[in-house]
């Protein structure tokens, strides 16, 4: 699998006919993430290479990946401090900040204080303003309401194995129970 060559194929037509329509661009991705998902390496491969392209319009479903394997493995945190950068500096479309919420909740929910403040000095001092902003209402949210907190942690635990379904994980708790009962 010649991740970079796929990807390069991909860009071209992102930035050519695809641009306005991420629909195309998201379905080519997610062969590539399920054929790169059958090997460690391969998908970790995938991974930094694709983050940085297309607007960081792929980002979300990456760190929904790591985020699963983060929960039993802290050393995947690199991945996931990696992802968090590339969406810093990314285009930071209001779609891509939508899925990444209940995301990043969960990162931030389950992630260390040192490790948080590390992303804040490392990458958000730097950011833009309303880039800052953002996180900064992201980091309050997890301080400051527990209980909603605890919810988008379950609700990504009840969906952590699955390809992205940012459908679902809007759903609310007892809707995607009932959902996932009839899966």
């Amino acid at each position: 699998m010649d991740i970079v060559n796929q990807l390069d194929d991909l860009e071209t037509l992102y930035y050519g006919d695809w641009e306005e329509n991420k629909e195309k661009l998201l379905s080519a991705l997610m062969e590539l993430h399920l054929e790169a998902g059958q090997d460690e390496n391969t998908f970790n491969r995938f991974l930094v290479e694709a983050s940085g392209r297309f607007g960081g319009a792929y980002i979300p479903y990456l760190f929904w990946d790591k985020l699963s394997y983060y929960l039993d493995s802290a050393p995947e945190r690199a991945y996931l401090q990696k992802l968090i950068q590339d969406f810093v500096e990314a285009d930071f479309d209001e779609e891509e900040q939508k899925k990444m919420k209940p995301l990043l909740v969960t990162y931030f929910a389950r992630e260390k204080d040192f490790e948080i403040g590390k992303i804040r000095y490392m990458l958000l001092e730097k950011a833009h303003p309303m880039i800052q902003e953002y996180f900064e209402k992201l980091l309050t949210f997890v301080n400051k309401n527990q209980k909603a907190t605890d919810m988008y942690v379950e609700k990504f635990l009840m969906l952590r194995s699955i390809y992205p379904d940012f459908g679902l994980l809007n759903l609310p708790i007892t809707q995607l129970k009932d959902k996932l009962k009839g899966l």
